[in-house]
């Protein structure tokens, strides 16, 4: 029984003292330039989706992102909140709901587009001018 309870209070100190411990705060990301991230993403991008390829031209306009395929009308592209390099839109003619990730390359630099329509995952390359 003393055991028992030499033990219990062991525990209960221990507890205690892990409460009193300073409890790390999680970094609060700073805010993202949308000025500056869409400057980045800009430009024509390649995609070969279903064996064809498709060119997509993502633009910007008072301070949001646009795509569409040449000759098309461009639609706006909402970003994902929390997420700087993600964006989603659903389309006004189909209602077909597309999500995209940008990605930057080993130098930091945005060189790719990942777009995820039901279930199908369509990669594409900026175009370098």
């Amino acid at each position: 029984m003393k055991r028992t309870l030499i033990r219990l209070a062991t525990v209960l100190i221990a507890l205690v003292c892990l409460a009193a411990l300073p409890v790390p705060v999680a970094s609060q990301d700073k805010p993202v330039d949308m000025k500056k991230l869409l400057a980045e993403i800009i430009g024509d991008y390649e995609f070969l989706a279903e064996g064809q390829p498709l060119l997509v031209q993502f633009t910007e306009a008072d301070g949001k992102l646009f795509g569409a395929p040449p000759g098309e009308t461009p639609e706006e592209i909402q970003p994902v909140e929390g997420k700087p390099l993600c964006f989603d839109i659903t389309l006004a003619q189909s209602g077909q709901y597309y999500e995209l990730q940008f990605v930057r390359n080993d130098k930091g630099v945005i060189d790719k587009c990942v777009i995820n329509v039901g279930g199908m995952v369509i990669e594409g390359v900026k175009a370098i001018k």
